[in-house]
């Protein structure tokens, strides 16, 4: 029989797991089709990719070097079903895109609601999650397109549209301590508790070489938060803590409460950067989608 794309499927959810059993619980078939797909992916390139034991399944190095290829190639193939599928009905289609805003009024929910009118048997499939991982879910054809602040030096596996810079700014609670100063330091700064990102996430490395940078200790965590919410501002509000905001966000955010704080070392620079796998094709969809958010950014006046 023919090797099928569902063959690499297969062969992909088994080098993922290690074991058939959880491989076939999470493709929801059984163990024996896997191990039949395994071995005519095996047969087809005259190549043993997995080492069998009683703990599972293990690539050899051959099945190593096969994984990034197969990743590739049902990327591929996800790009001509997506193409396909725009030639039969332009009017439908699916869109898969990934976000790290979820705040009200965020950019990509503006630009998808003109697309929805456009198209209205358009079907979207929306993924949150940090900017790294969008970007390896790009690379392994999952997503089509990604929406995501993207800071000086970081690097992505991924092509890359400027859509927007959006910087990061250090917010405080308008009756905070250091607002009452009149003059303000970094080293004022570090004397106070954070609401920040995990230690691995881009902002949180950014600001701690921020501190490194003027010989101070990296910002003291009390509250550790996956994105900017209104629920962080809460308890902003009620606090002491310092936070960071995109610029954006401060339209959201209530003059009479929040503050500012005039640290120029904590005004980061970051852009706002549409990413897409990197030398894949661009559908219609993608491009309105592309050309929406270009738009956006236009109109509220800021450089792209």
């Amino acid at each position: 029989m023919p090797l099928s794309i569902r063959d690499i499927e297969y062969f992909l959810a088994v080098a993922k797991t290690g074991l058939l059993s959880a491989a076939a619980d999470e493709l929801g078939v059984t163990q024996s089709a896997l191990t039949k797909a395994v071995q005519r992916v095996e047969a087809e390139f005259d190549l043993p990719l997995f080492e069998r034991s009683a703990r599972g399944m293990a690539l050899t190095s051959a099945g190593q070097r096969m994984v990034g290829q197969a990743h590739r190639l049902r990327a591929d193939y996800a790009d001509l079903v997506l193409l396909a599928n725009e030639m039969r009905a332009r009017q439908s289609g699916l869109l898969r895109v990934g976000v790290t805003d979820t705040t009200a009024g965020n950019r990509v929910a503006l630009a998808l609601g003109s697309l929805l009118a456009q198209r209205p048997g358009l079907r979207v499939c929306l993924r949150v999650d940090r900017s790294d991982a969008l970007a390896a879910l790009l690379h392994e054809g999952a997503l089509d397109l990604a929406l995501v602040p993207v800071y000086e030096g970081q690097r992505l596996d991924a092509d890359r549209t400027r859509i927007d810079n959006d910087p990061m700014l250090p917010l405080v609670r308008t009756r905070h301590p250091l607002l009452q100063r009149a003059r303000v330091g970094l080293a004022d700064v570090a004397a106070y508790g954070w609401i920040t990102g995990p230690a691995n996430a881009a902002l949180s490395m950014t600001i701690a070489k921020i501190f490194a940078r003027h010989q101070l200790p990296a910002p003291r965590v009390v509250m550790e938060v996956p994105f900017v919410s209104g629920l962080n501002l809460s308890v902003l509000a009620a606090t002491d803590l310092v936070t960071m905001v995109p610029r954006s966000f401060m339209r959201h955010v209530e003059d009479r409460q929040f503050g500012v704080l005039p640290v120029a070392a904590l005004h980061v620079p970051r852009a706002v950067e549409l990413l897409s796998r990197s030398g894949a094709g661009w559908s219609p969809l993608m491009q309105t989608l592309r050309d929406n958010l270009l738009a956006l950014g236009q109109k509220r006046g800021r450089p792209s």
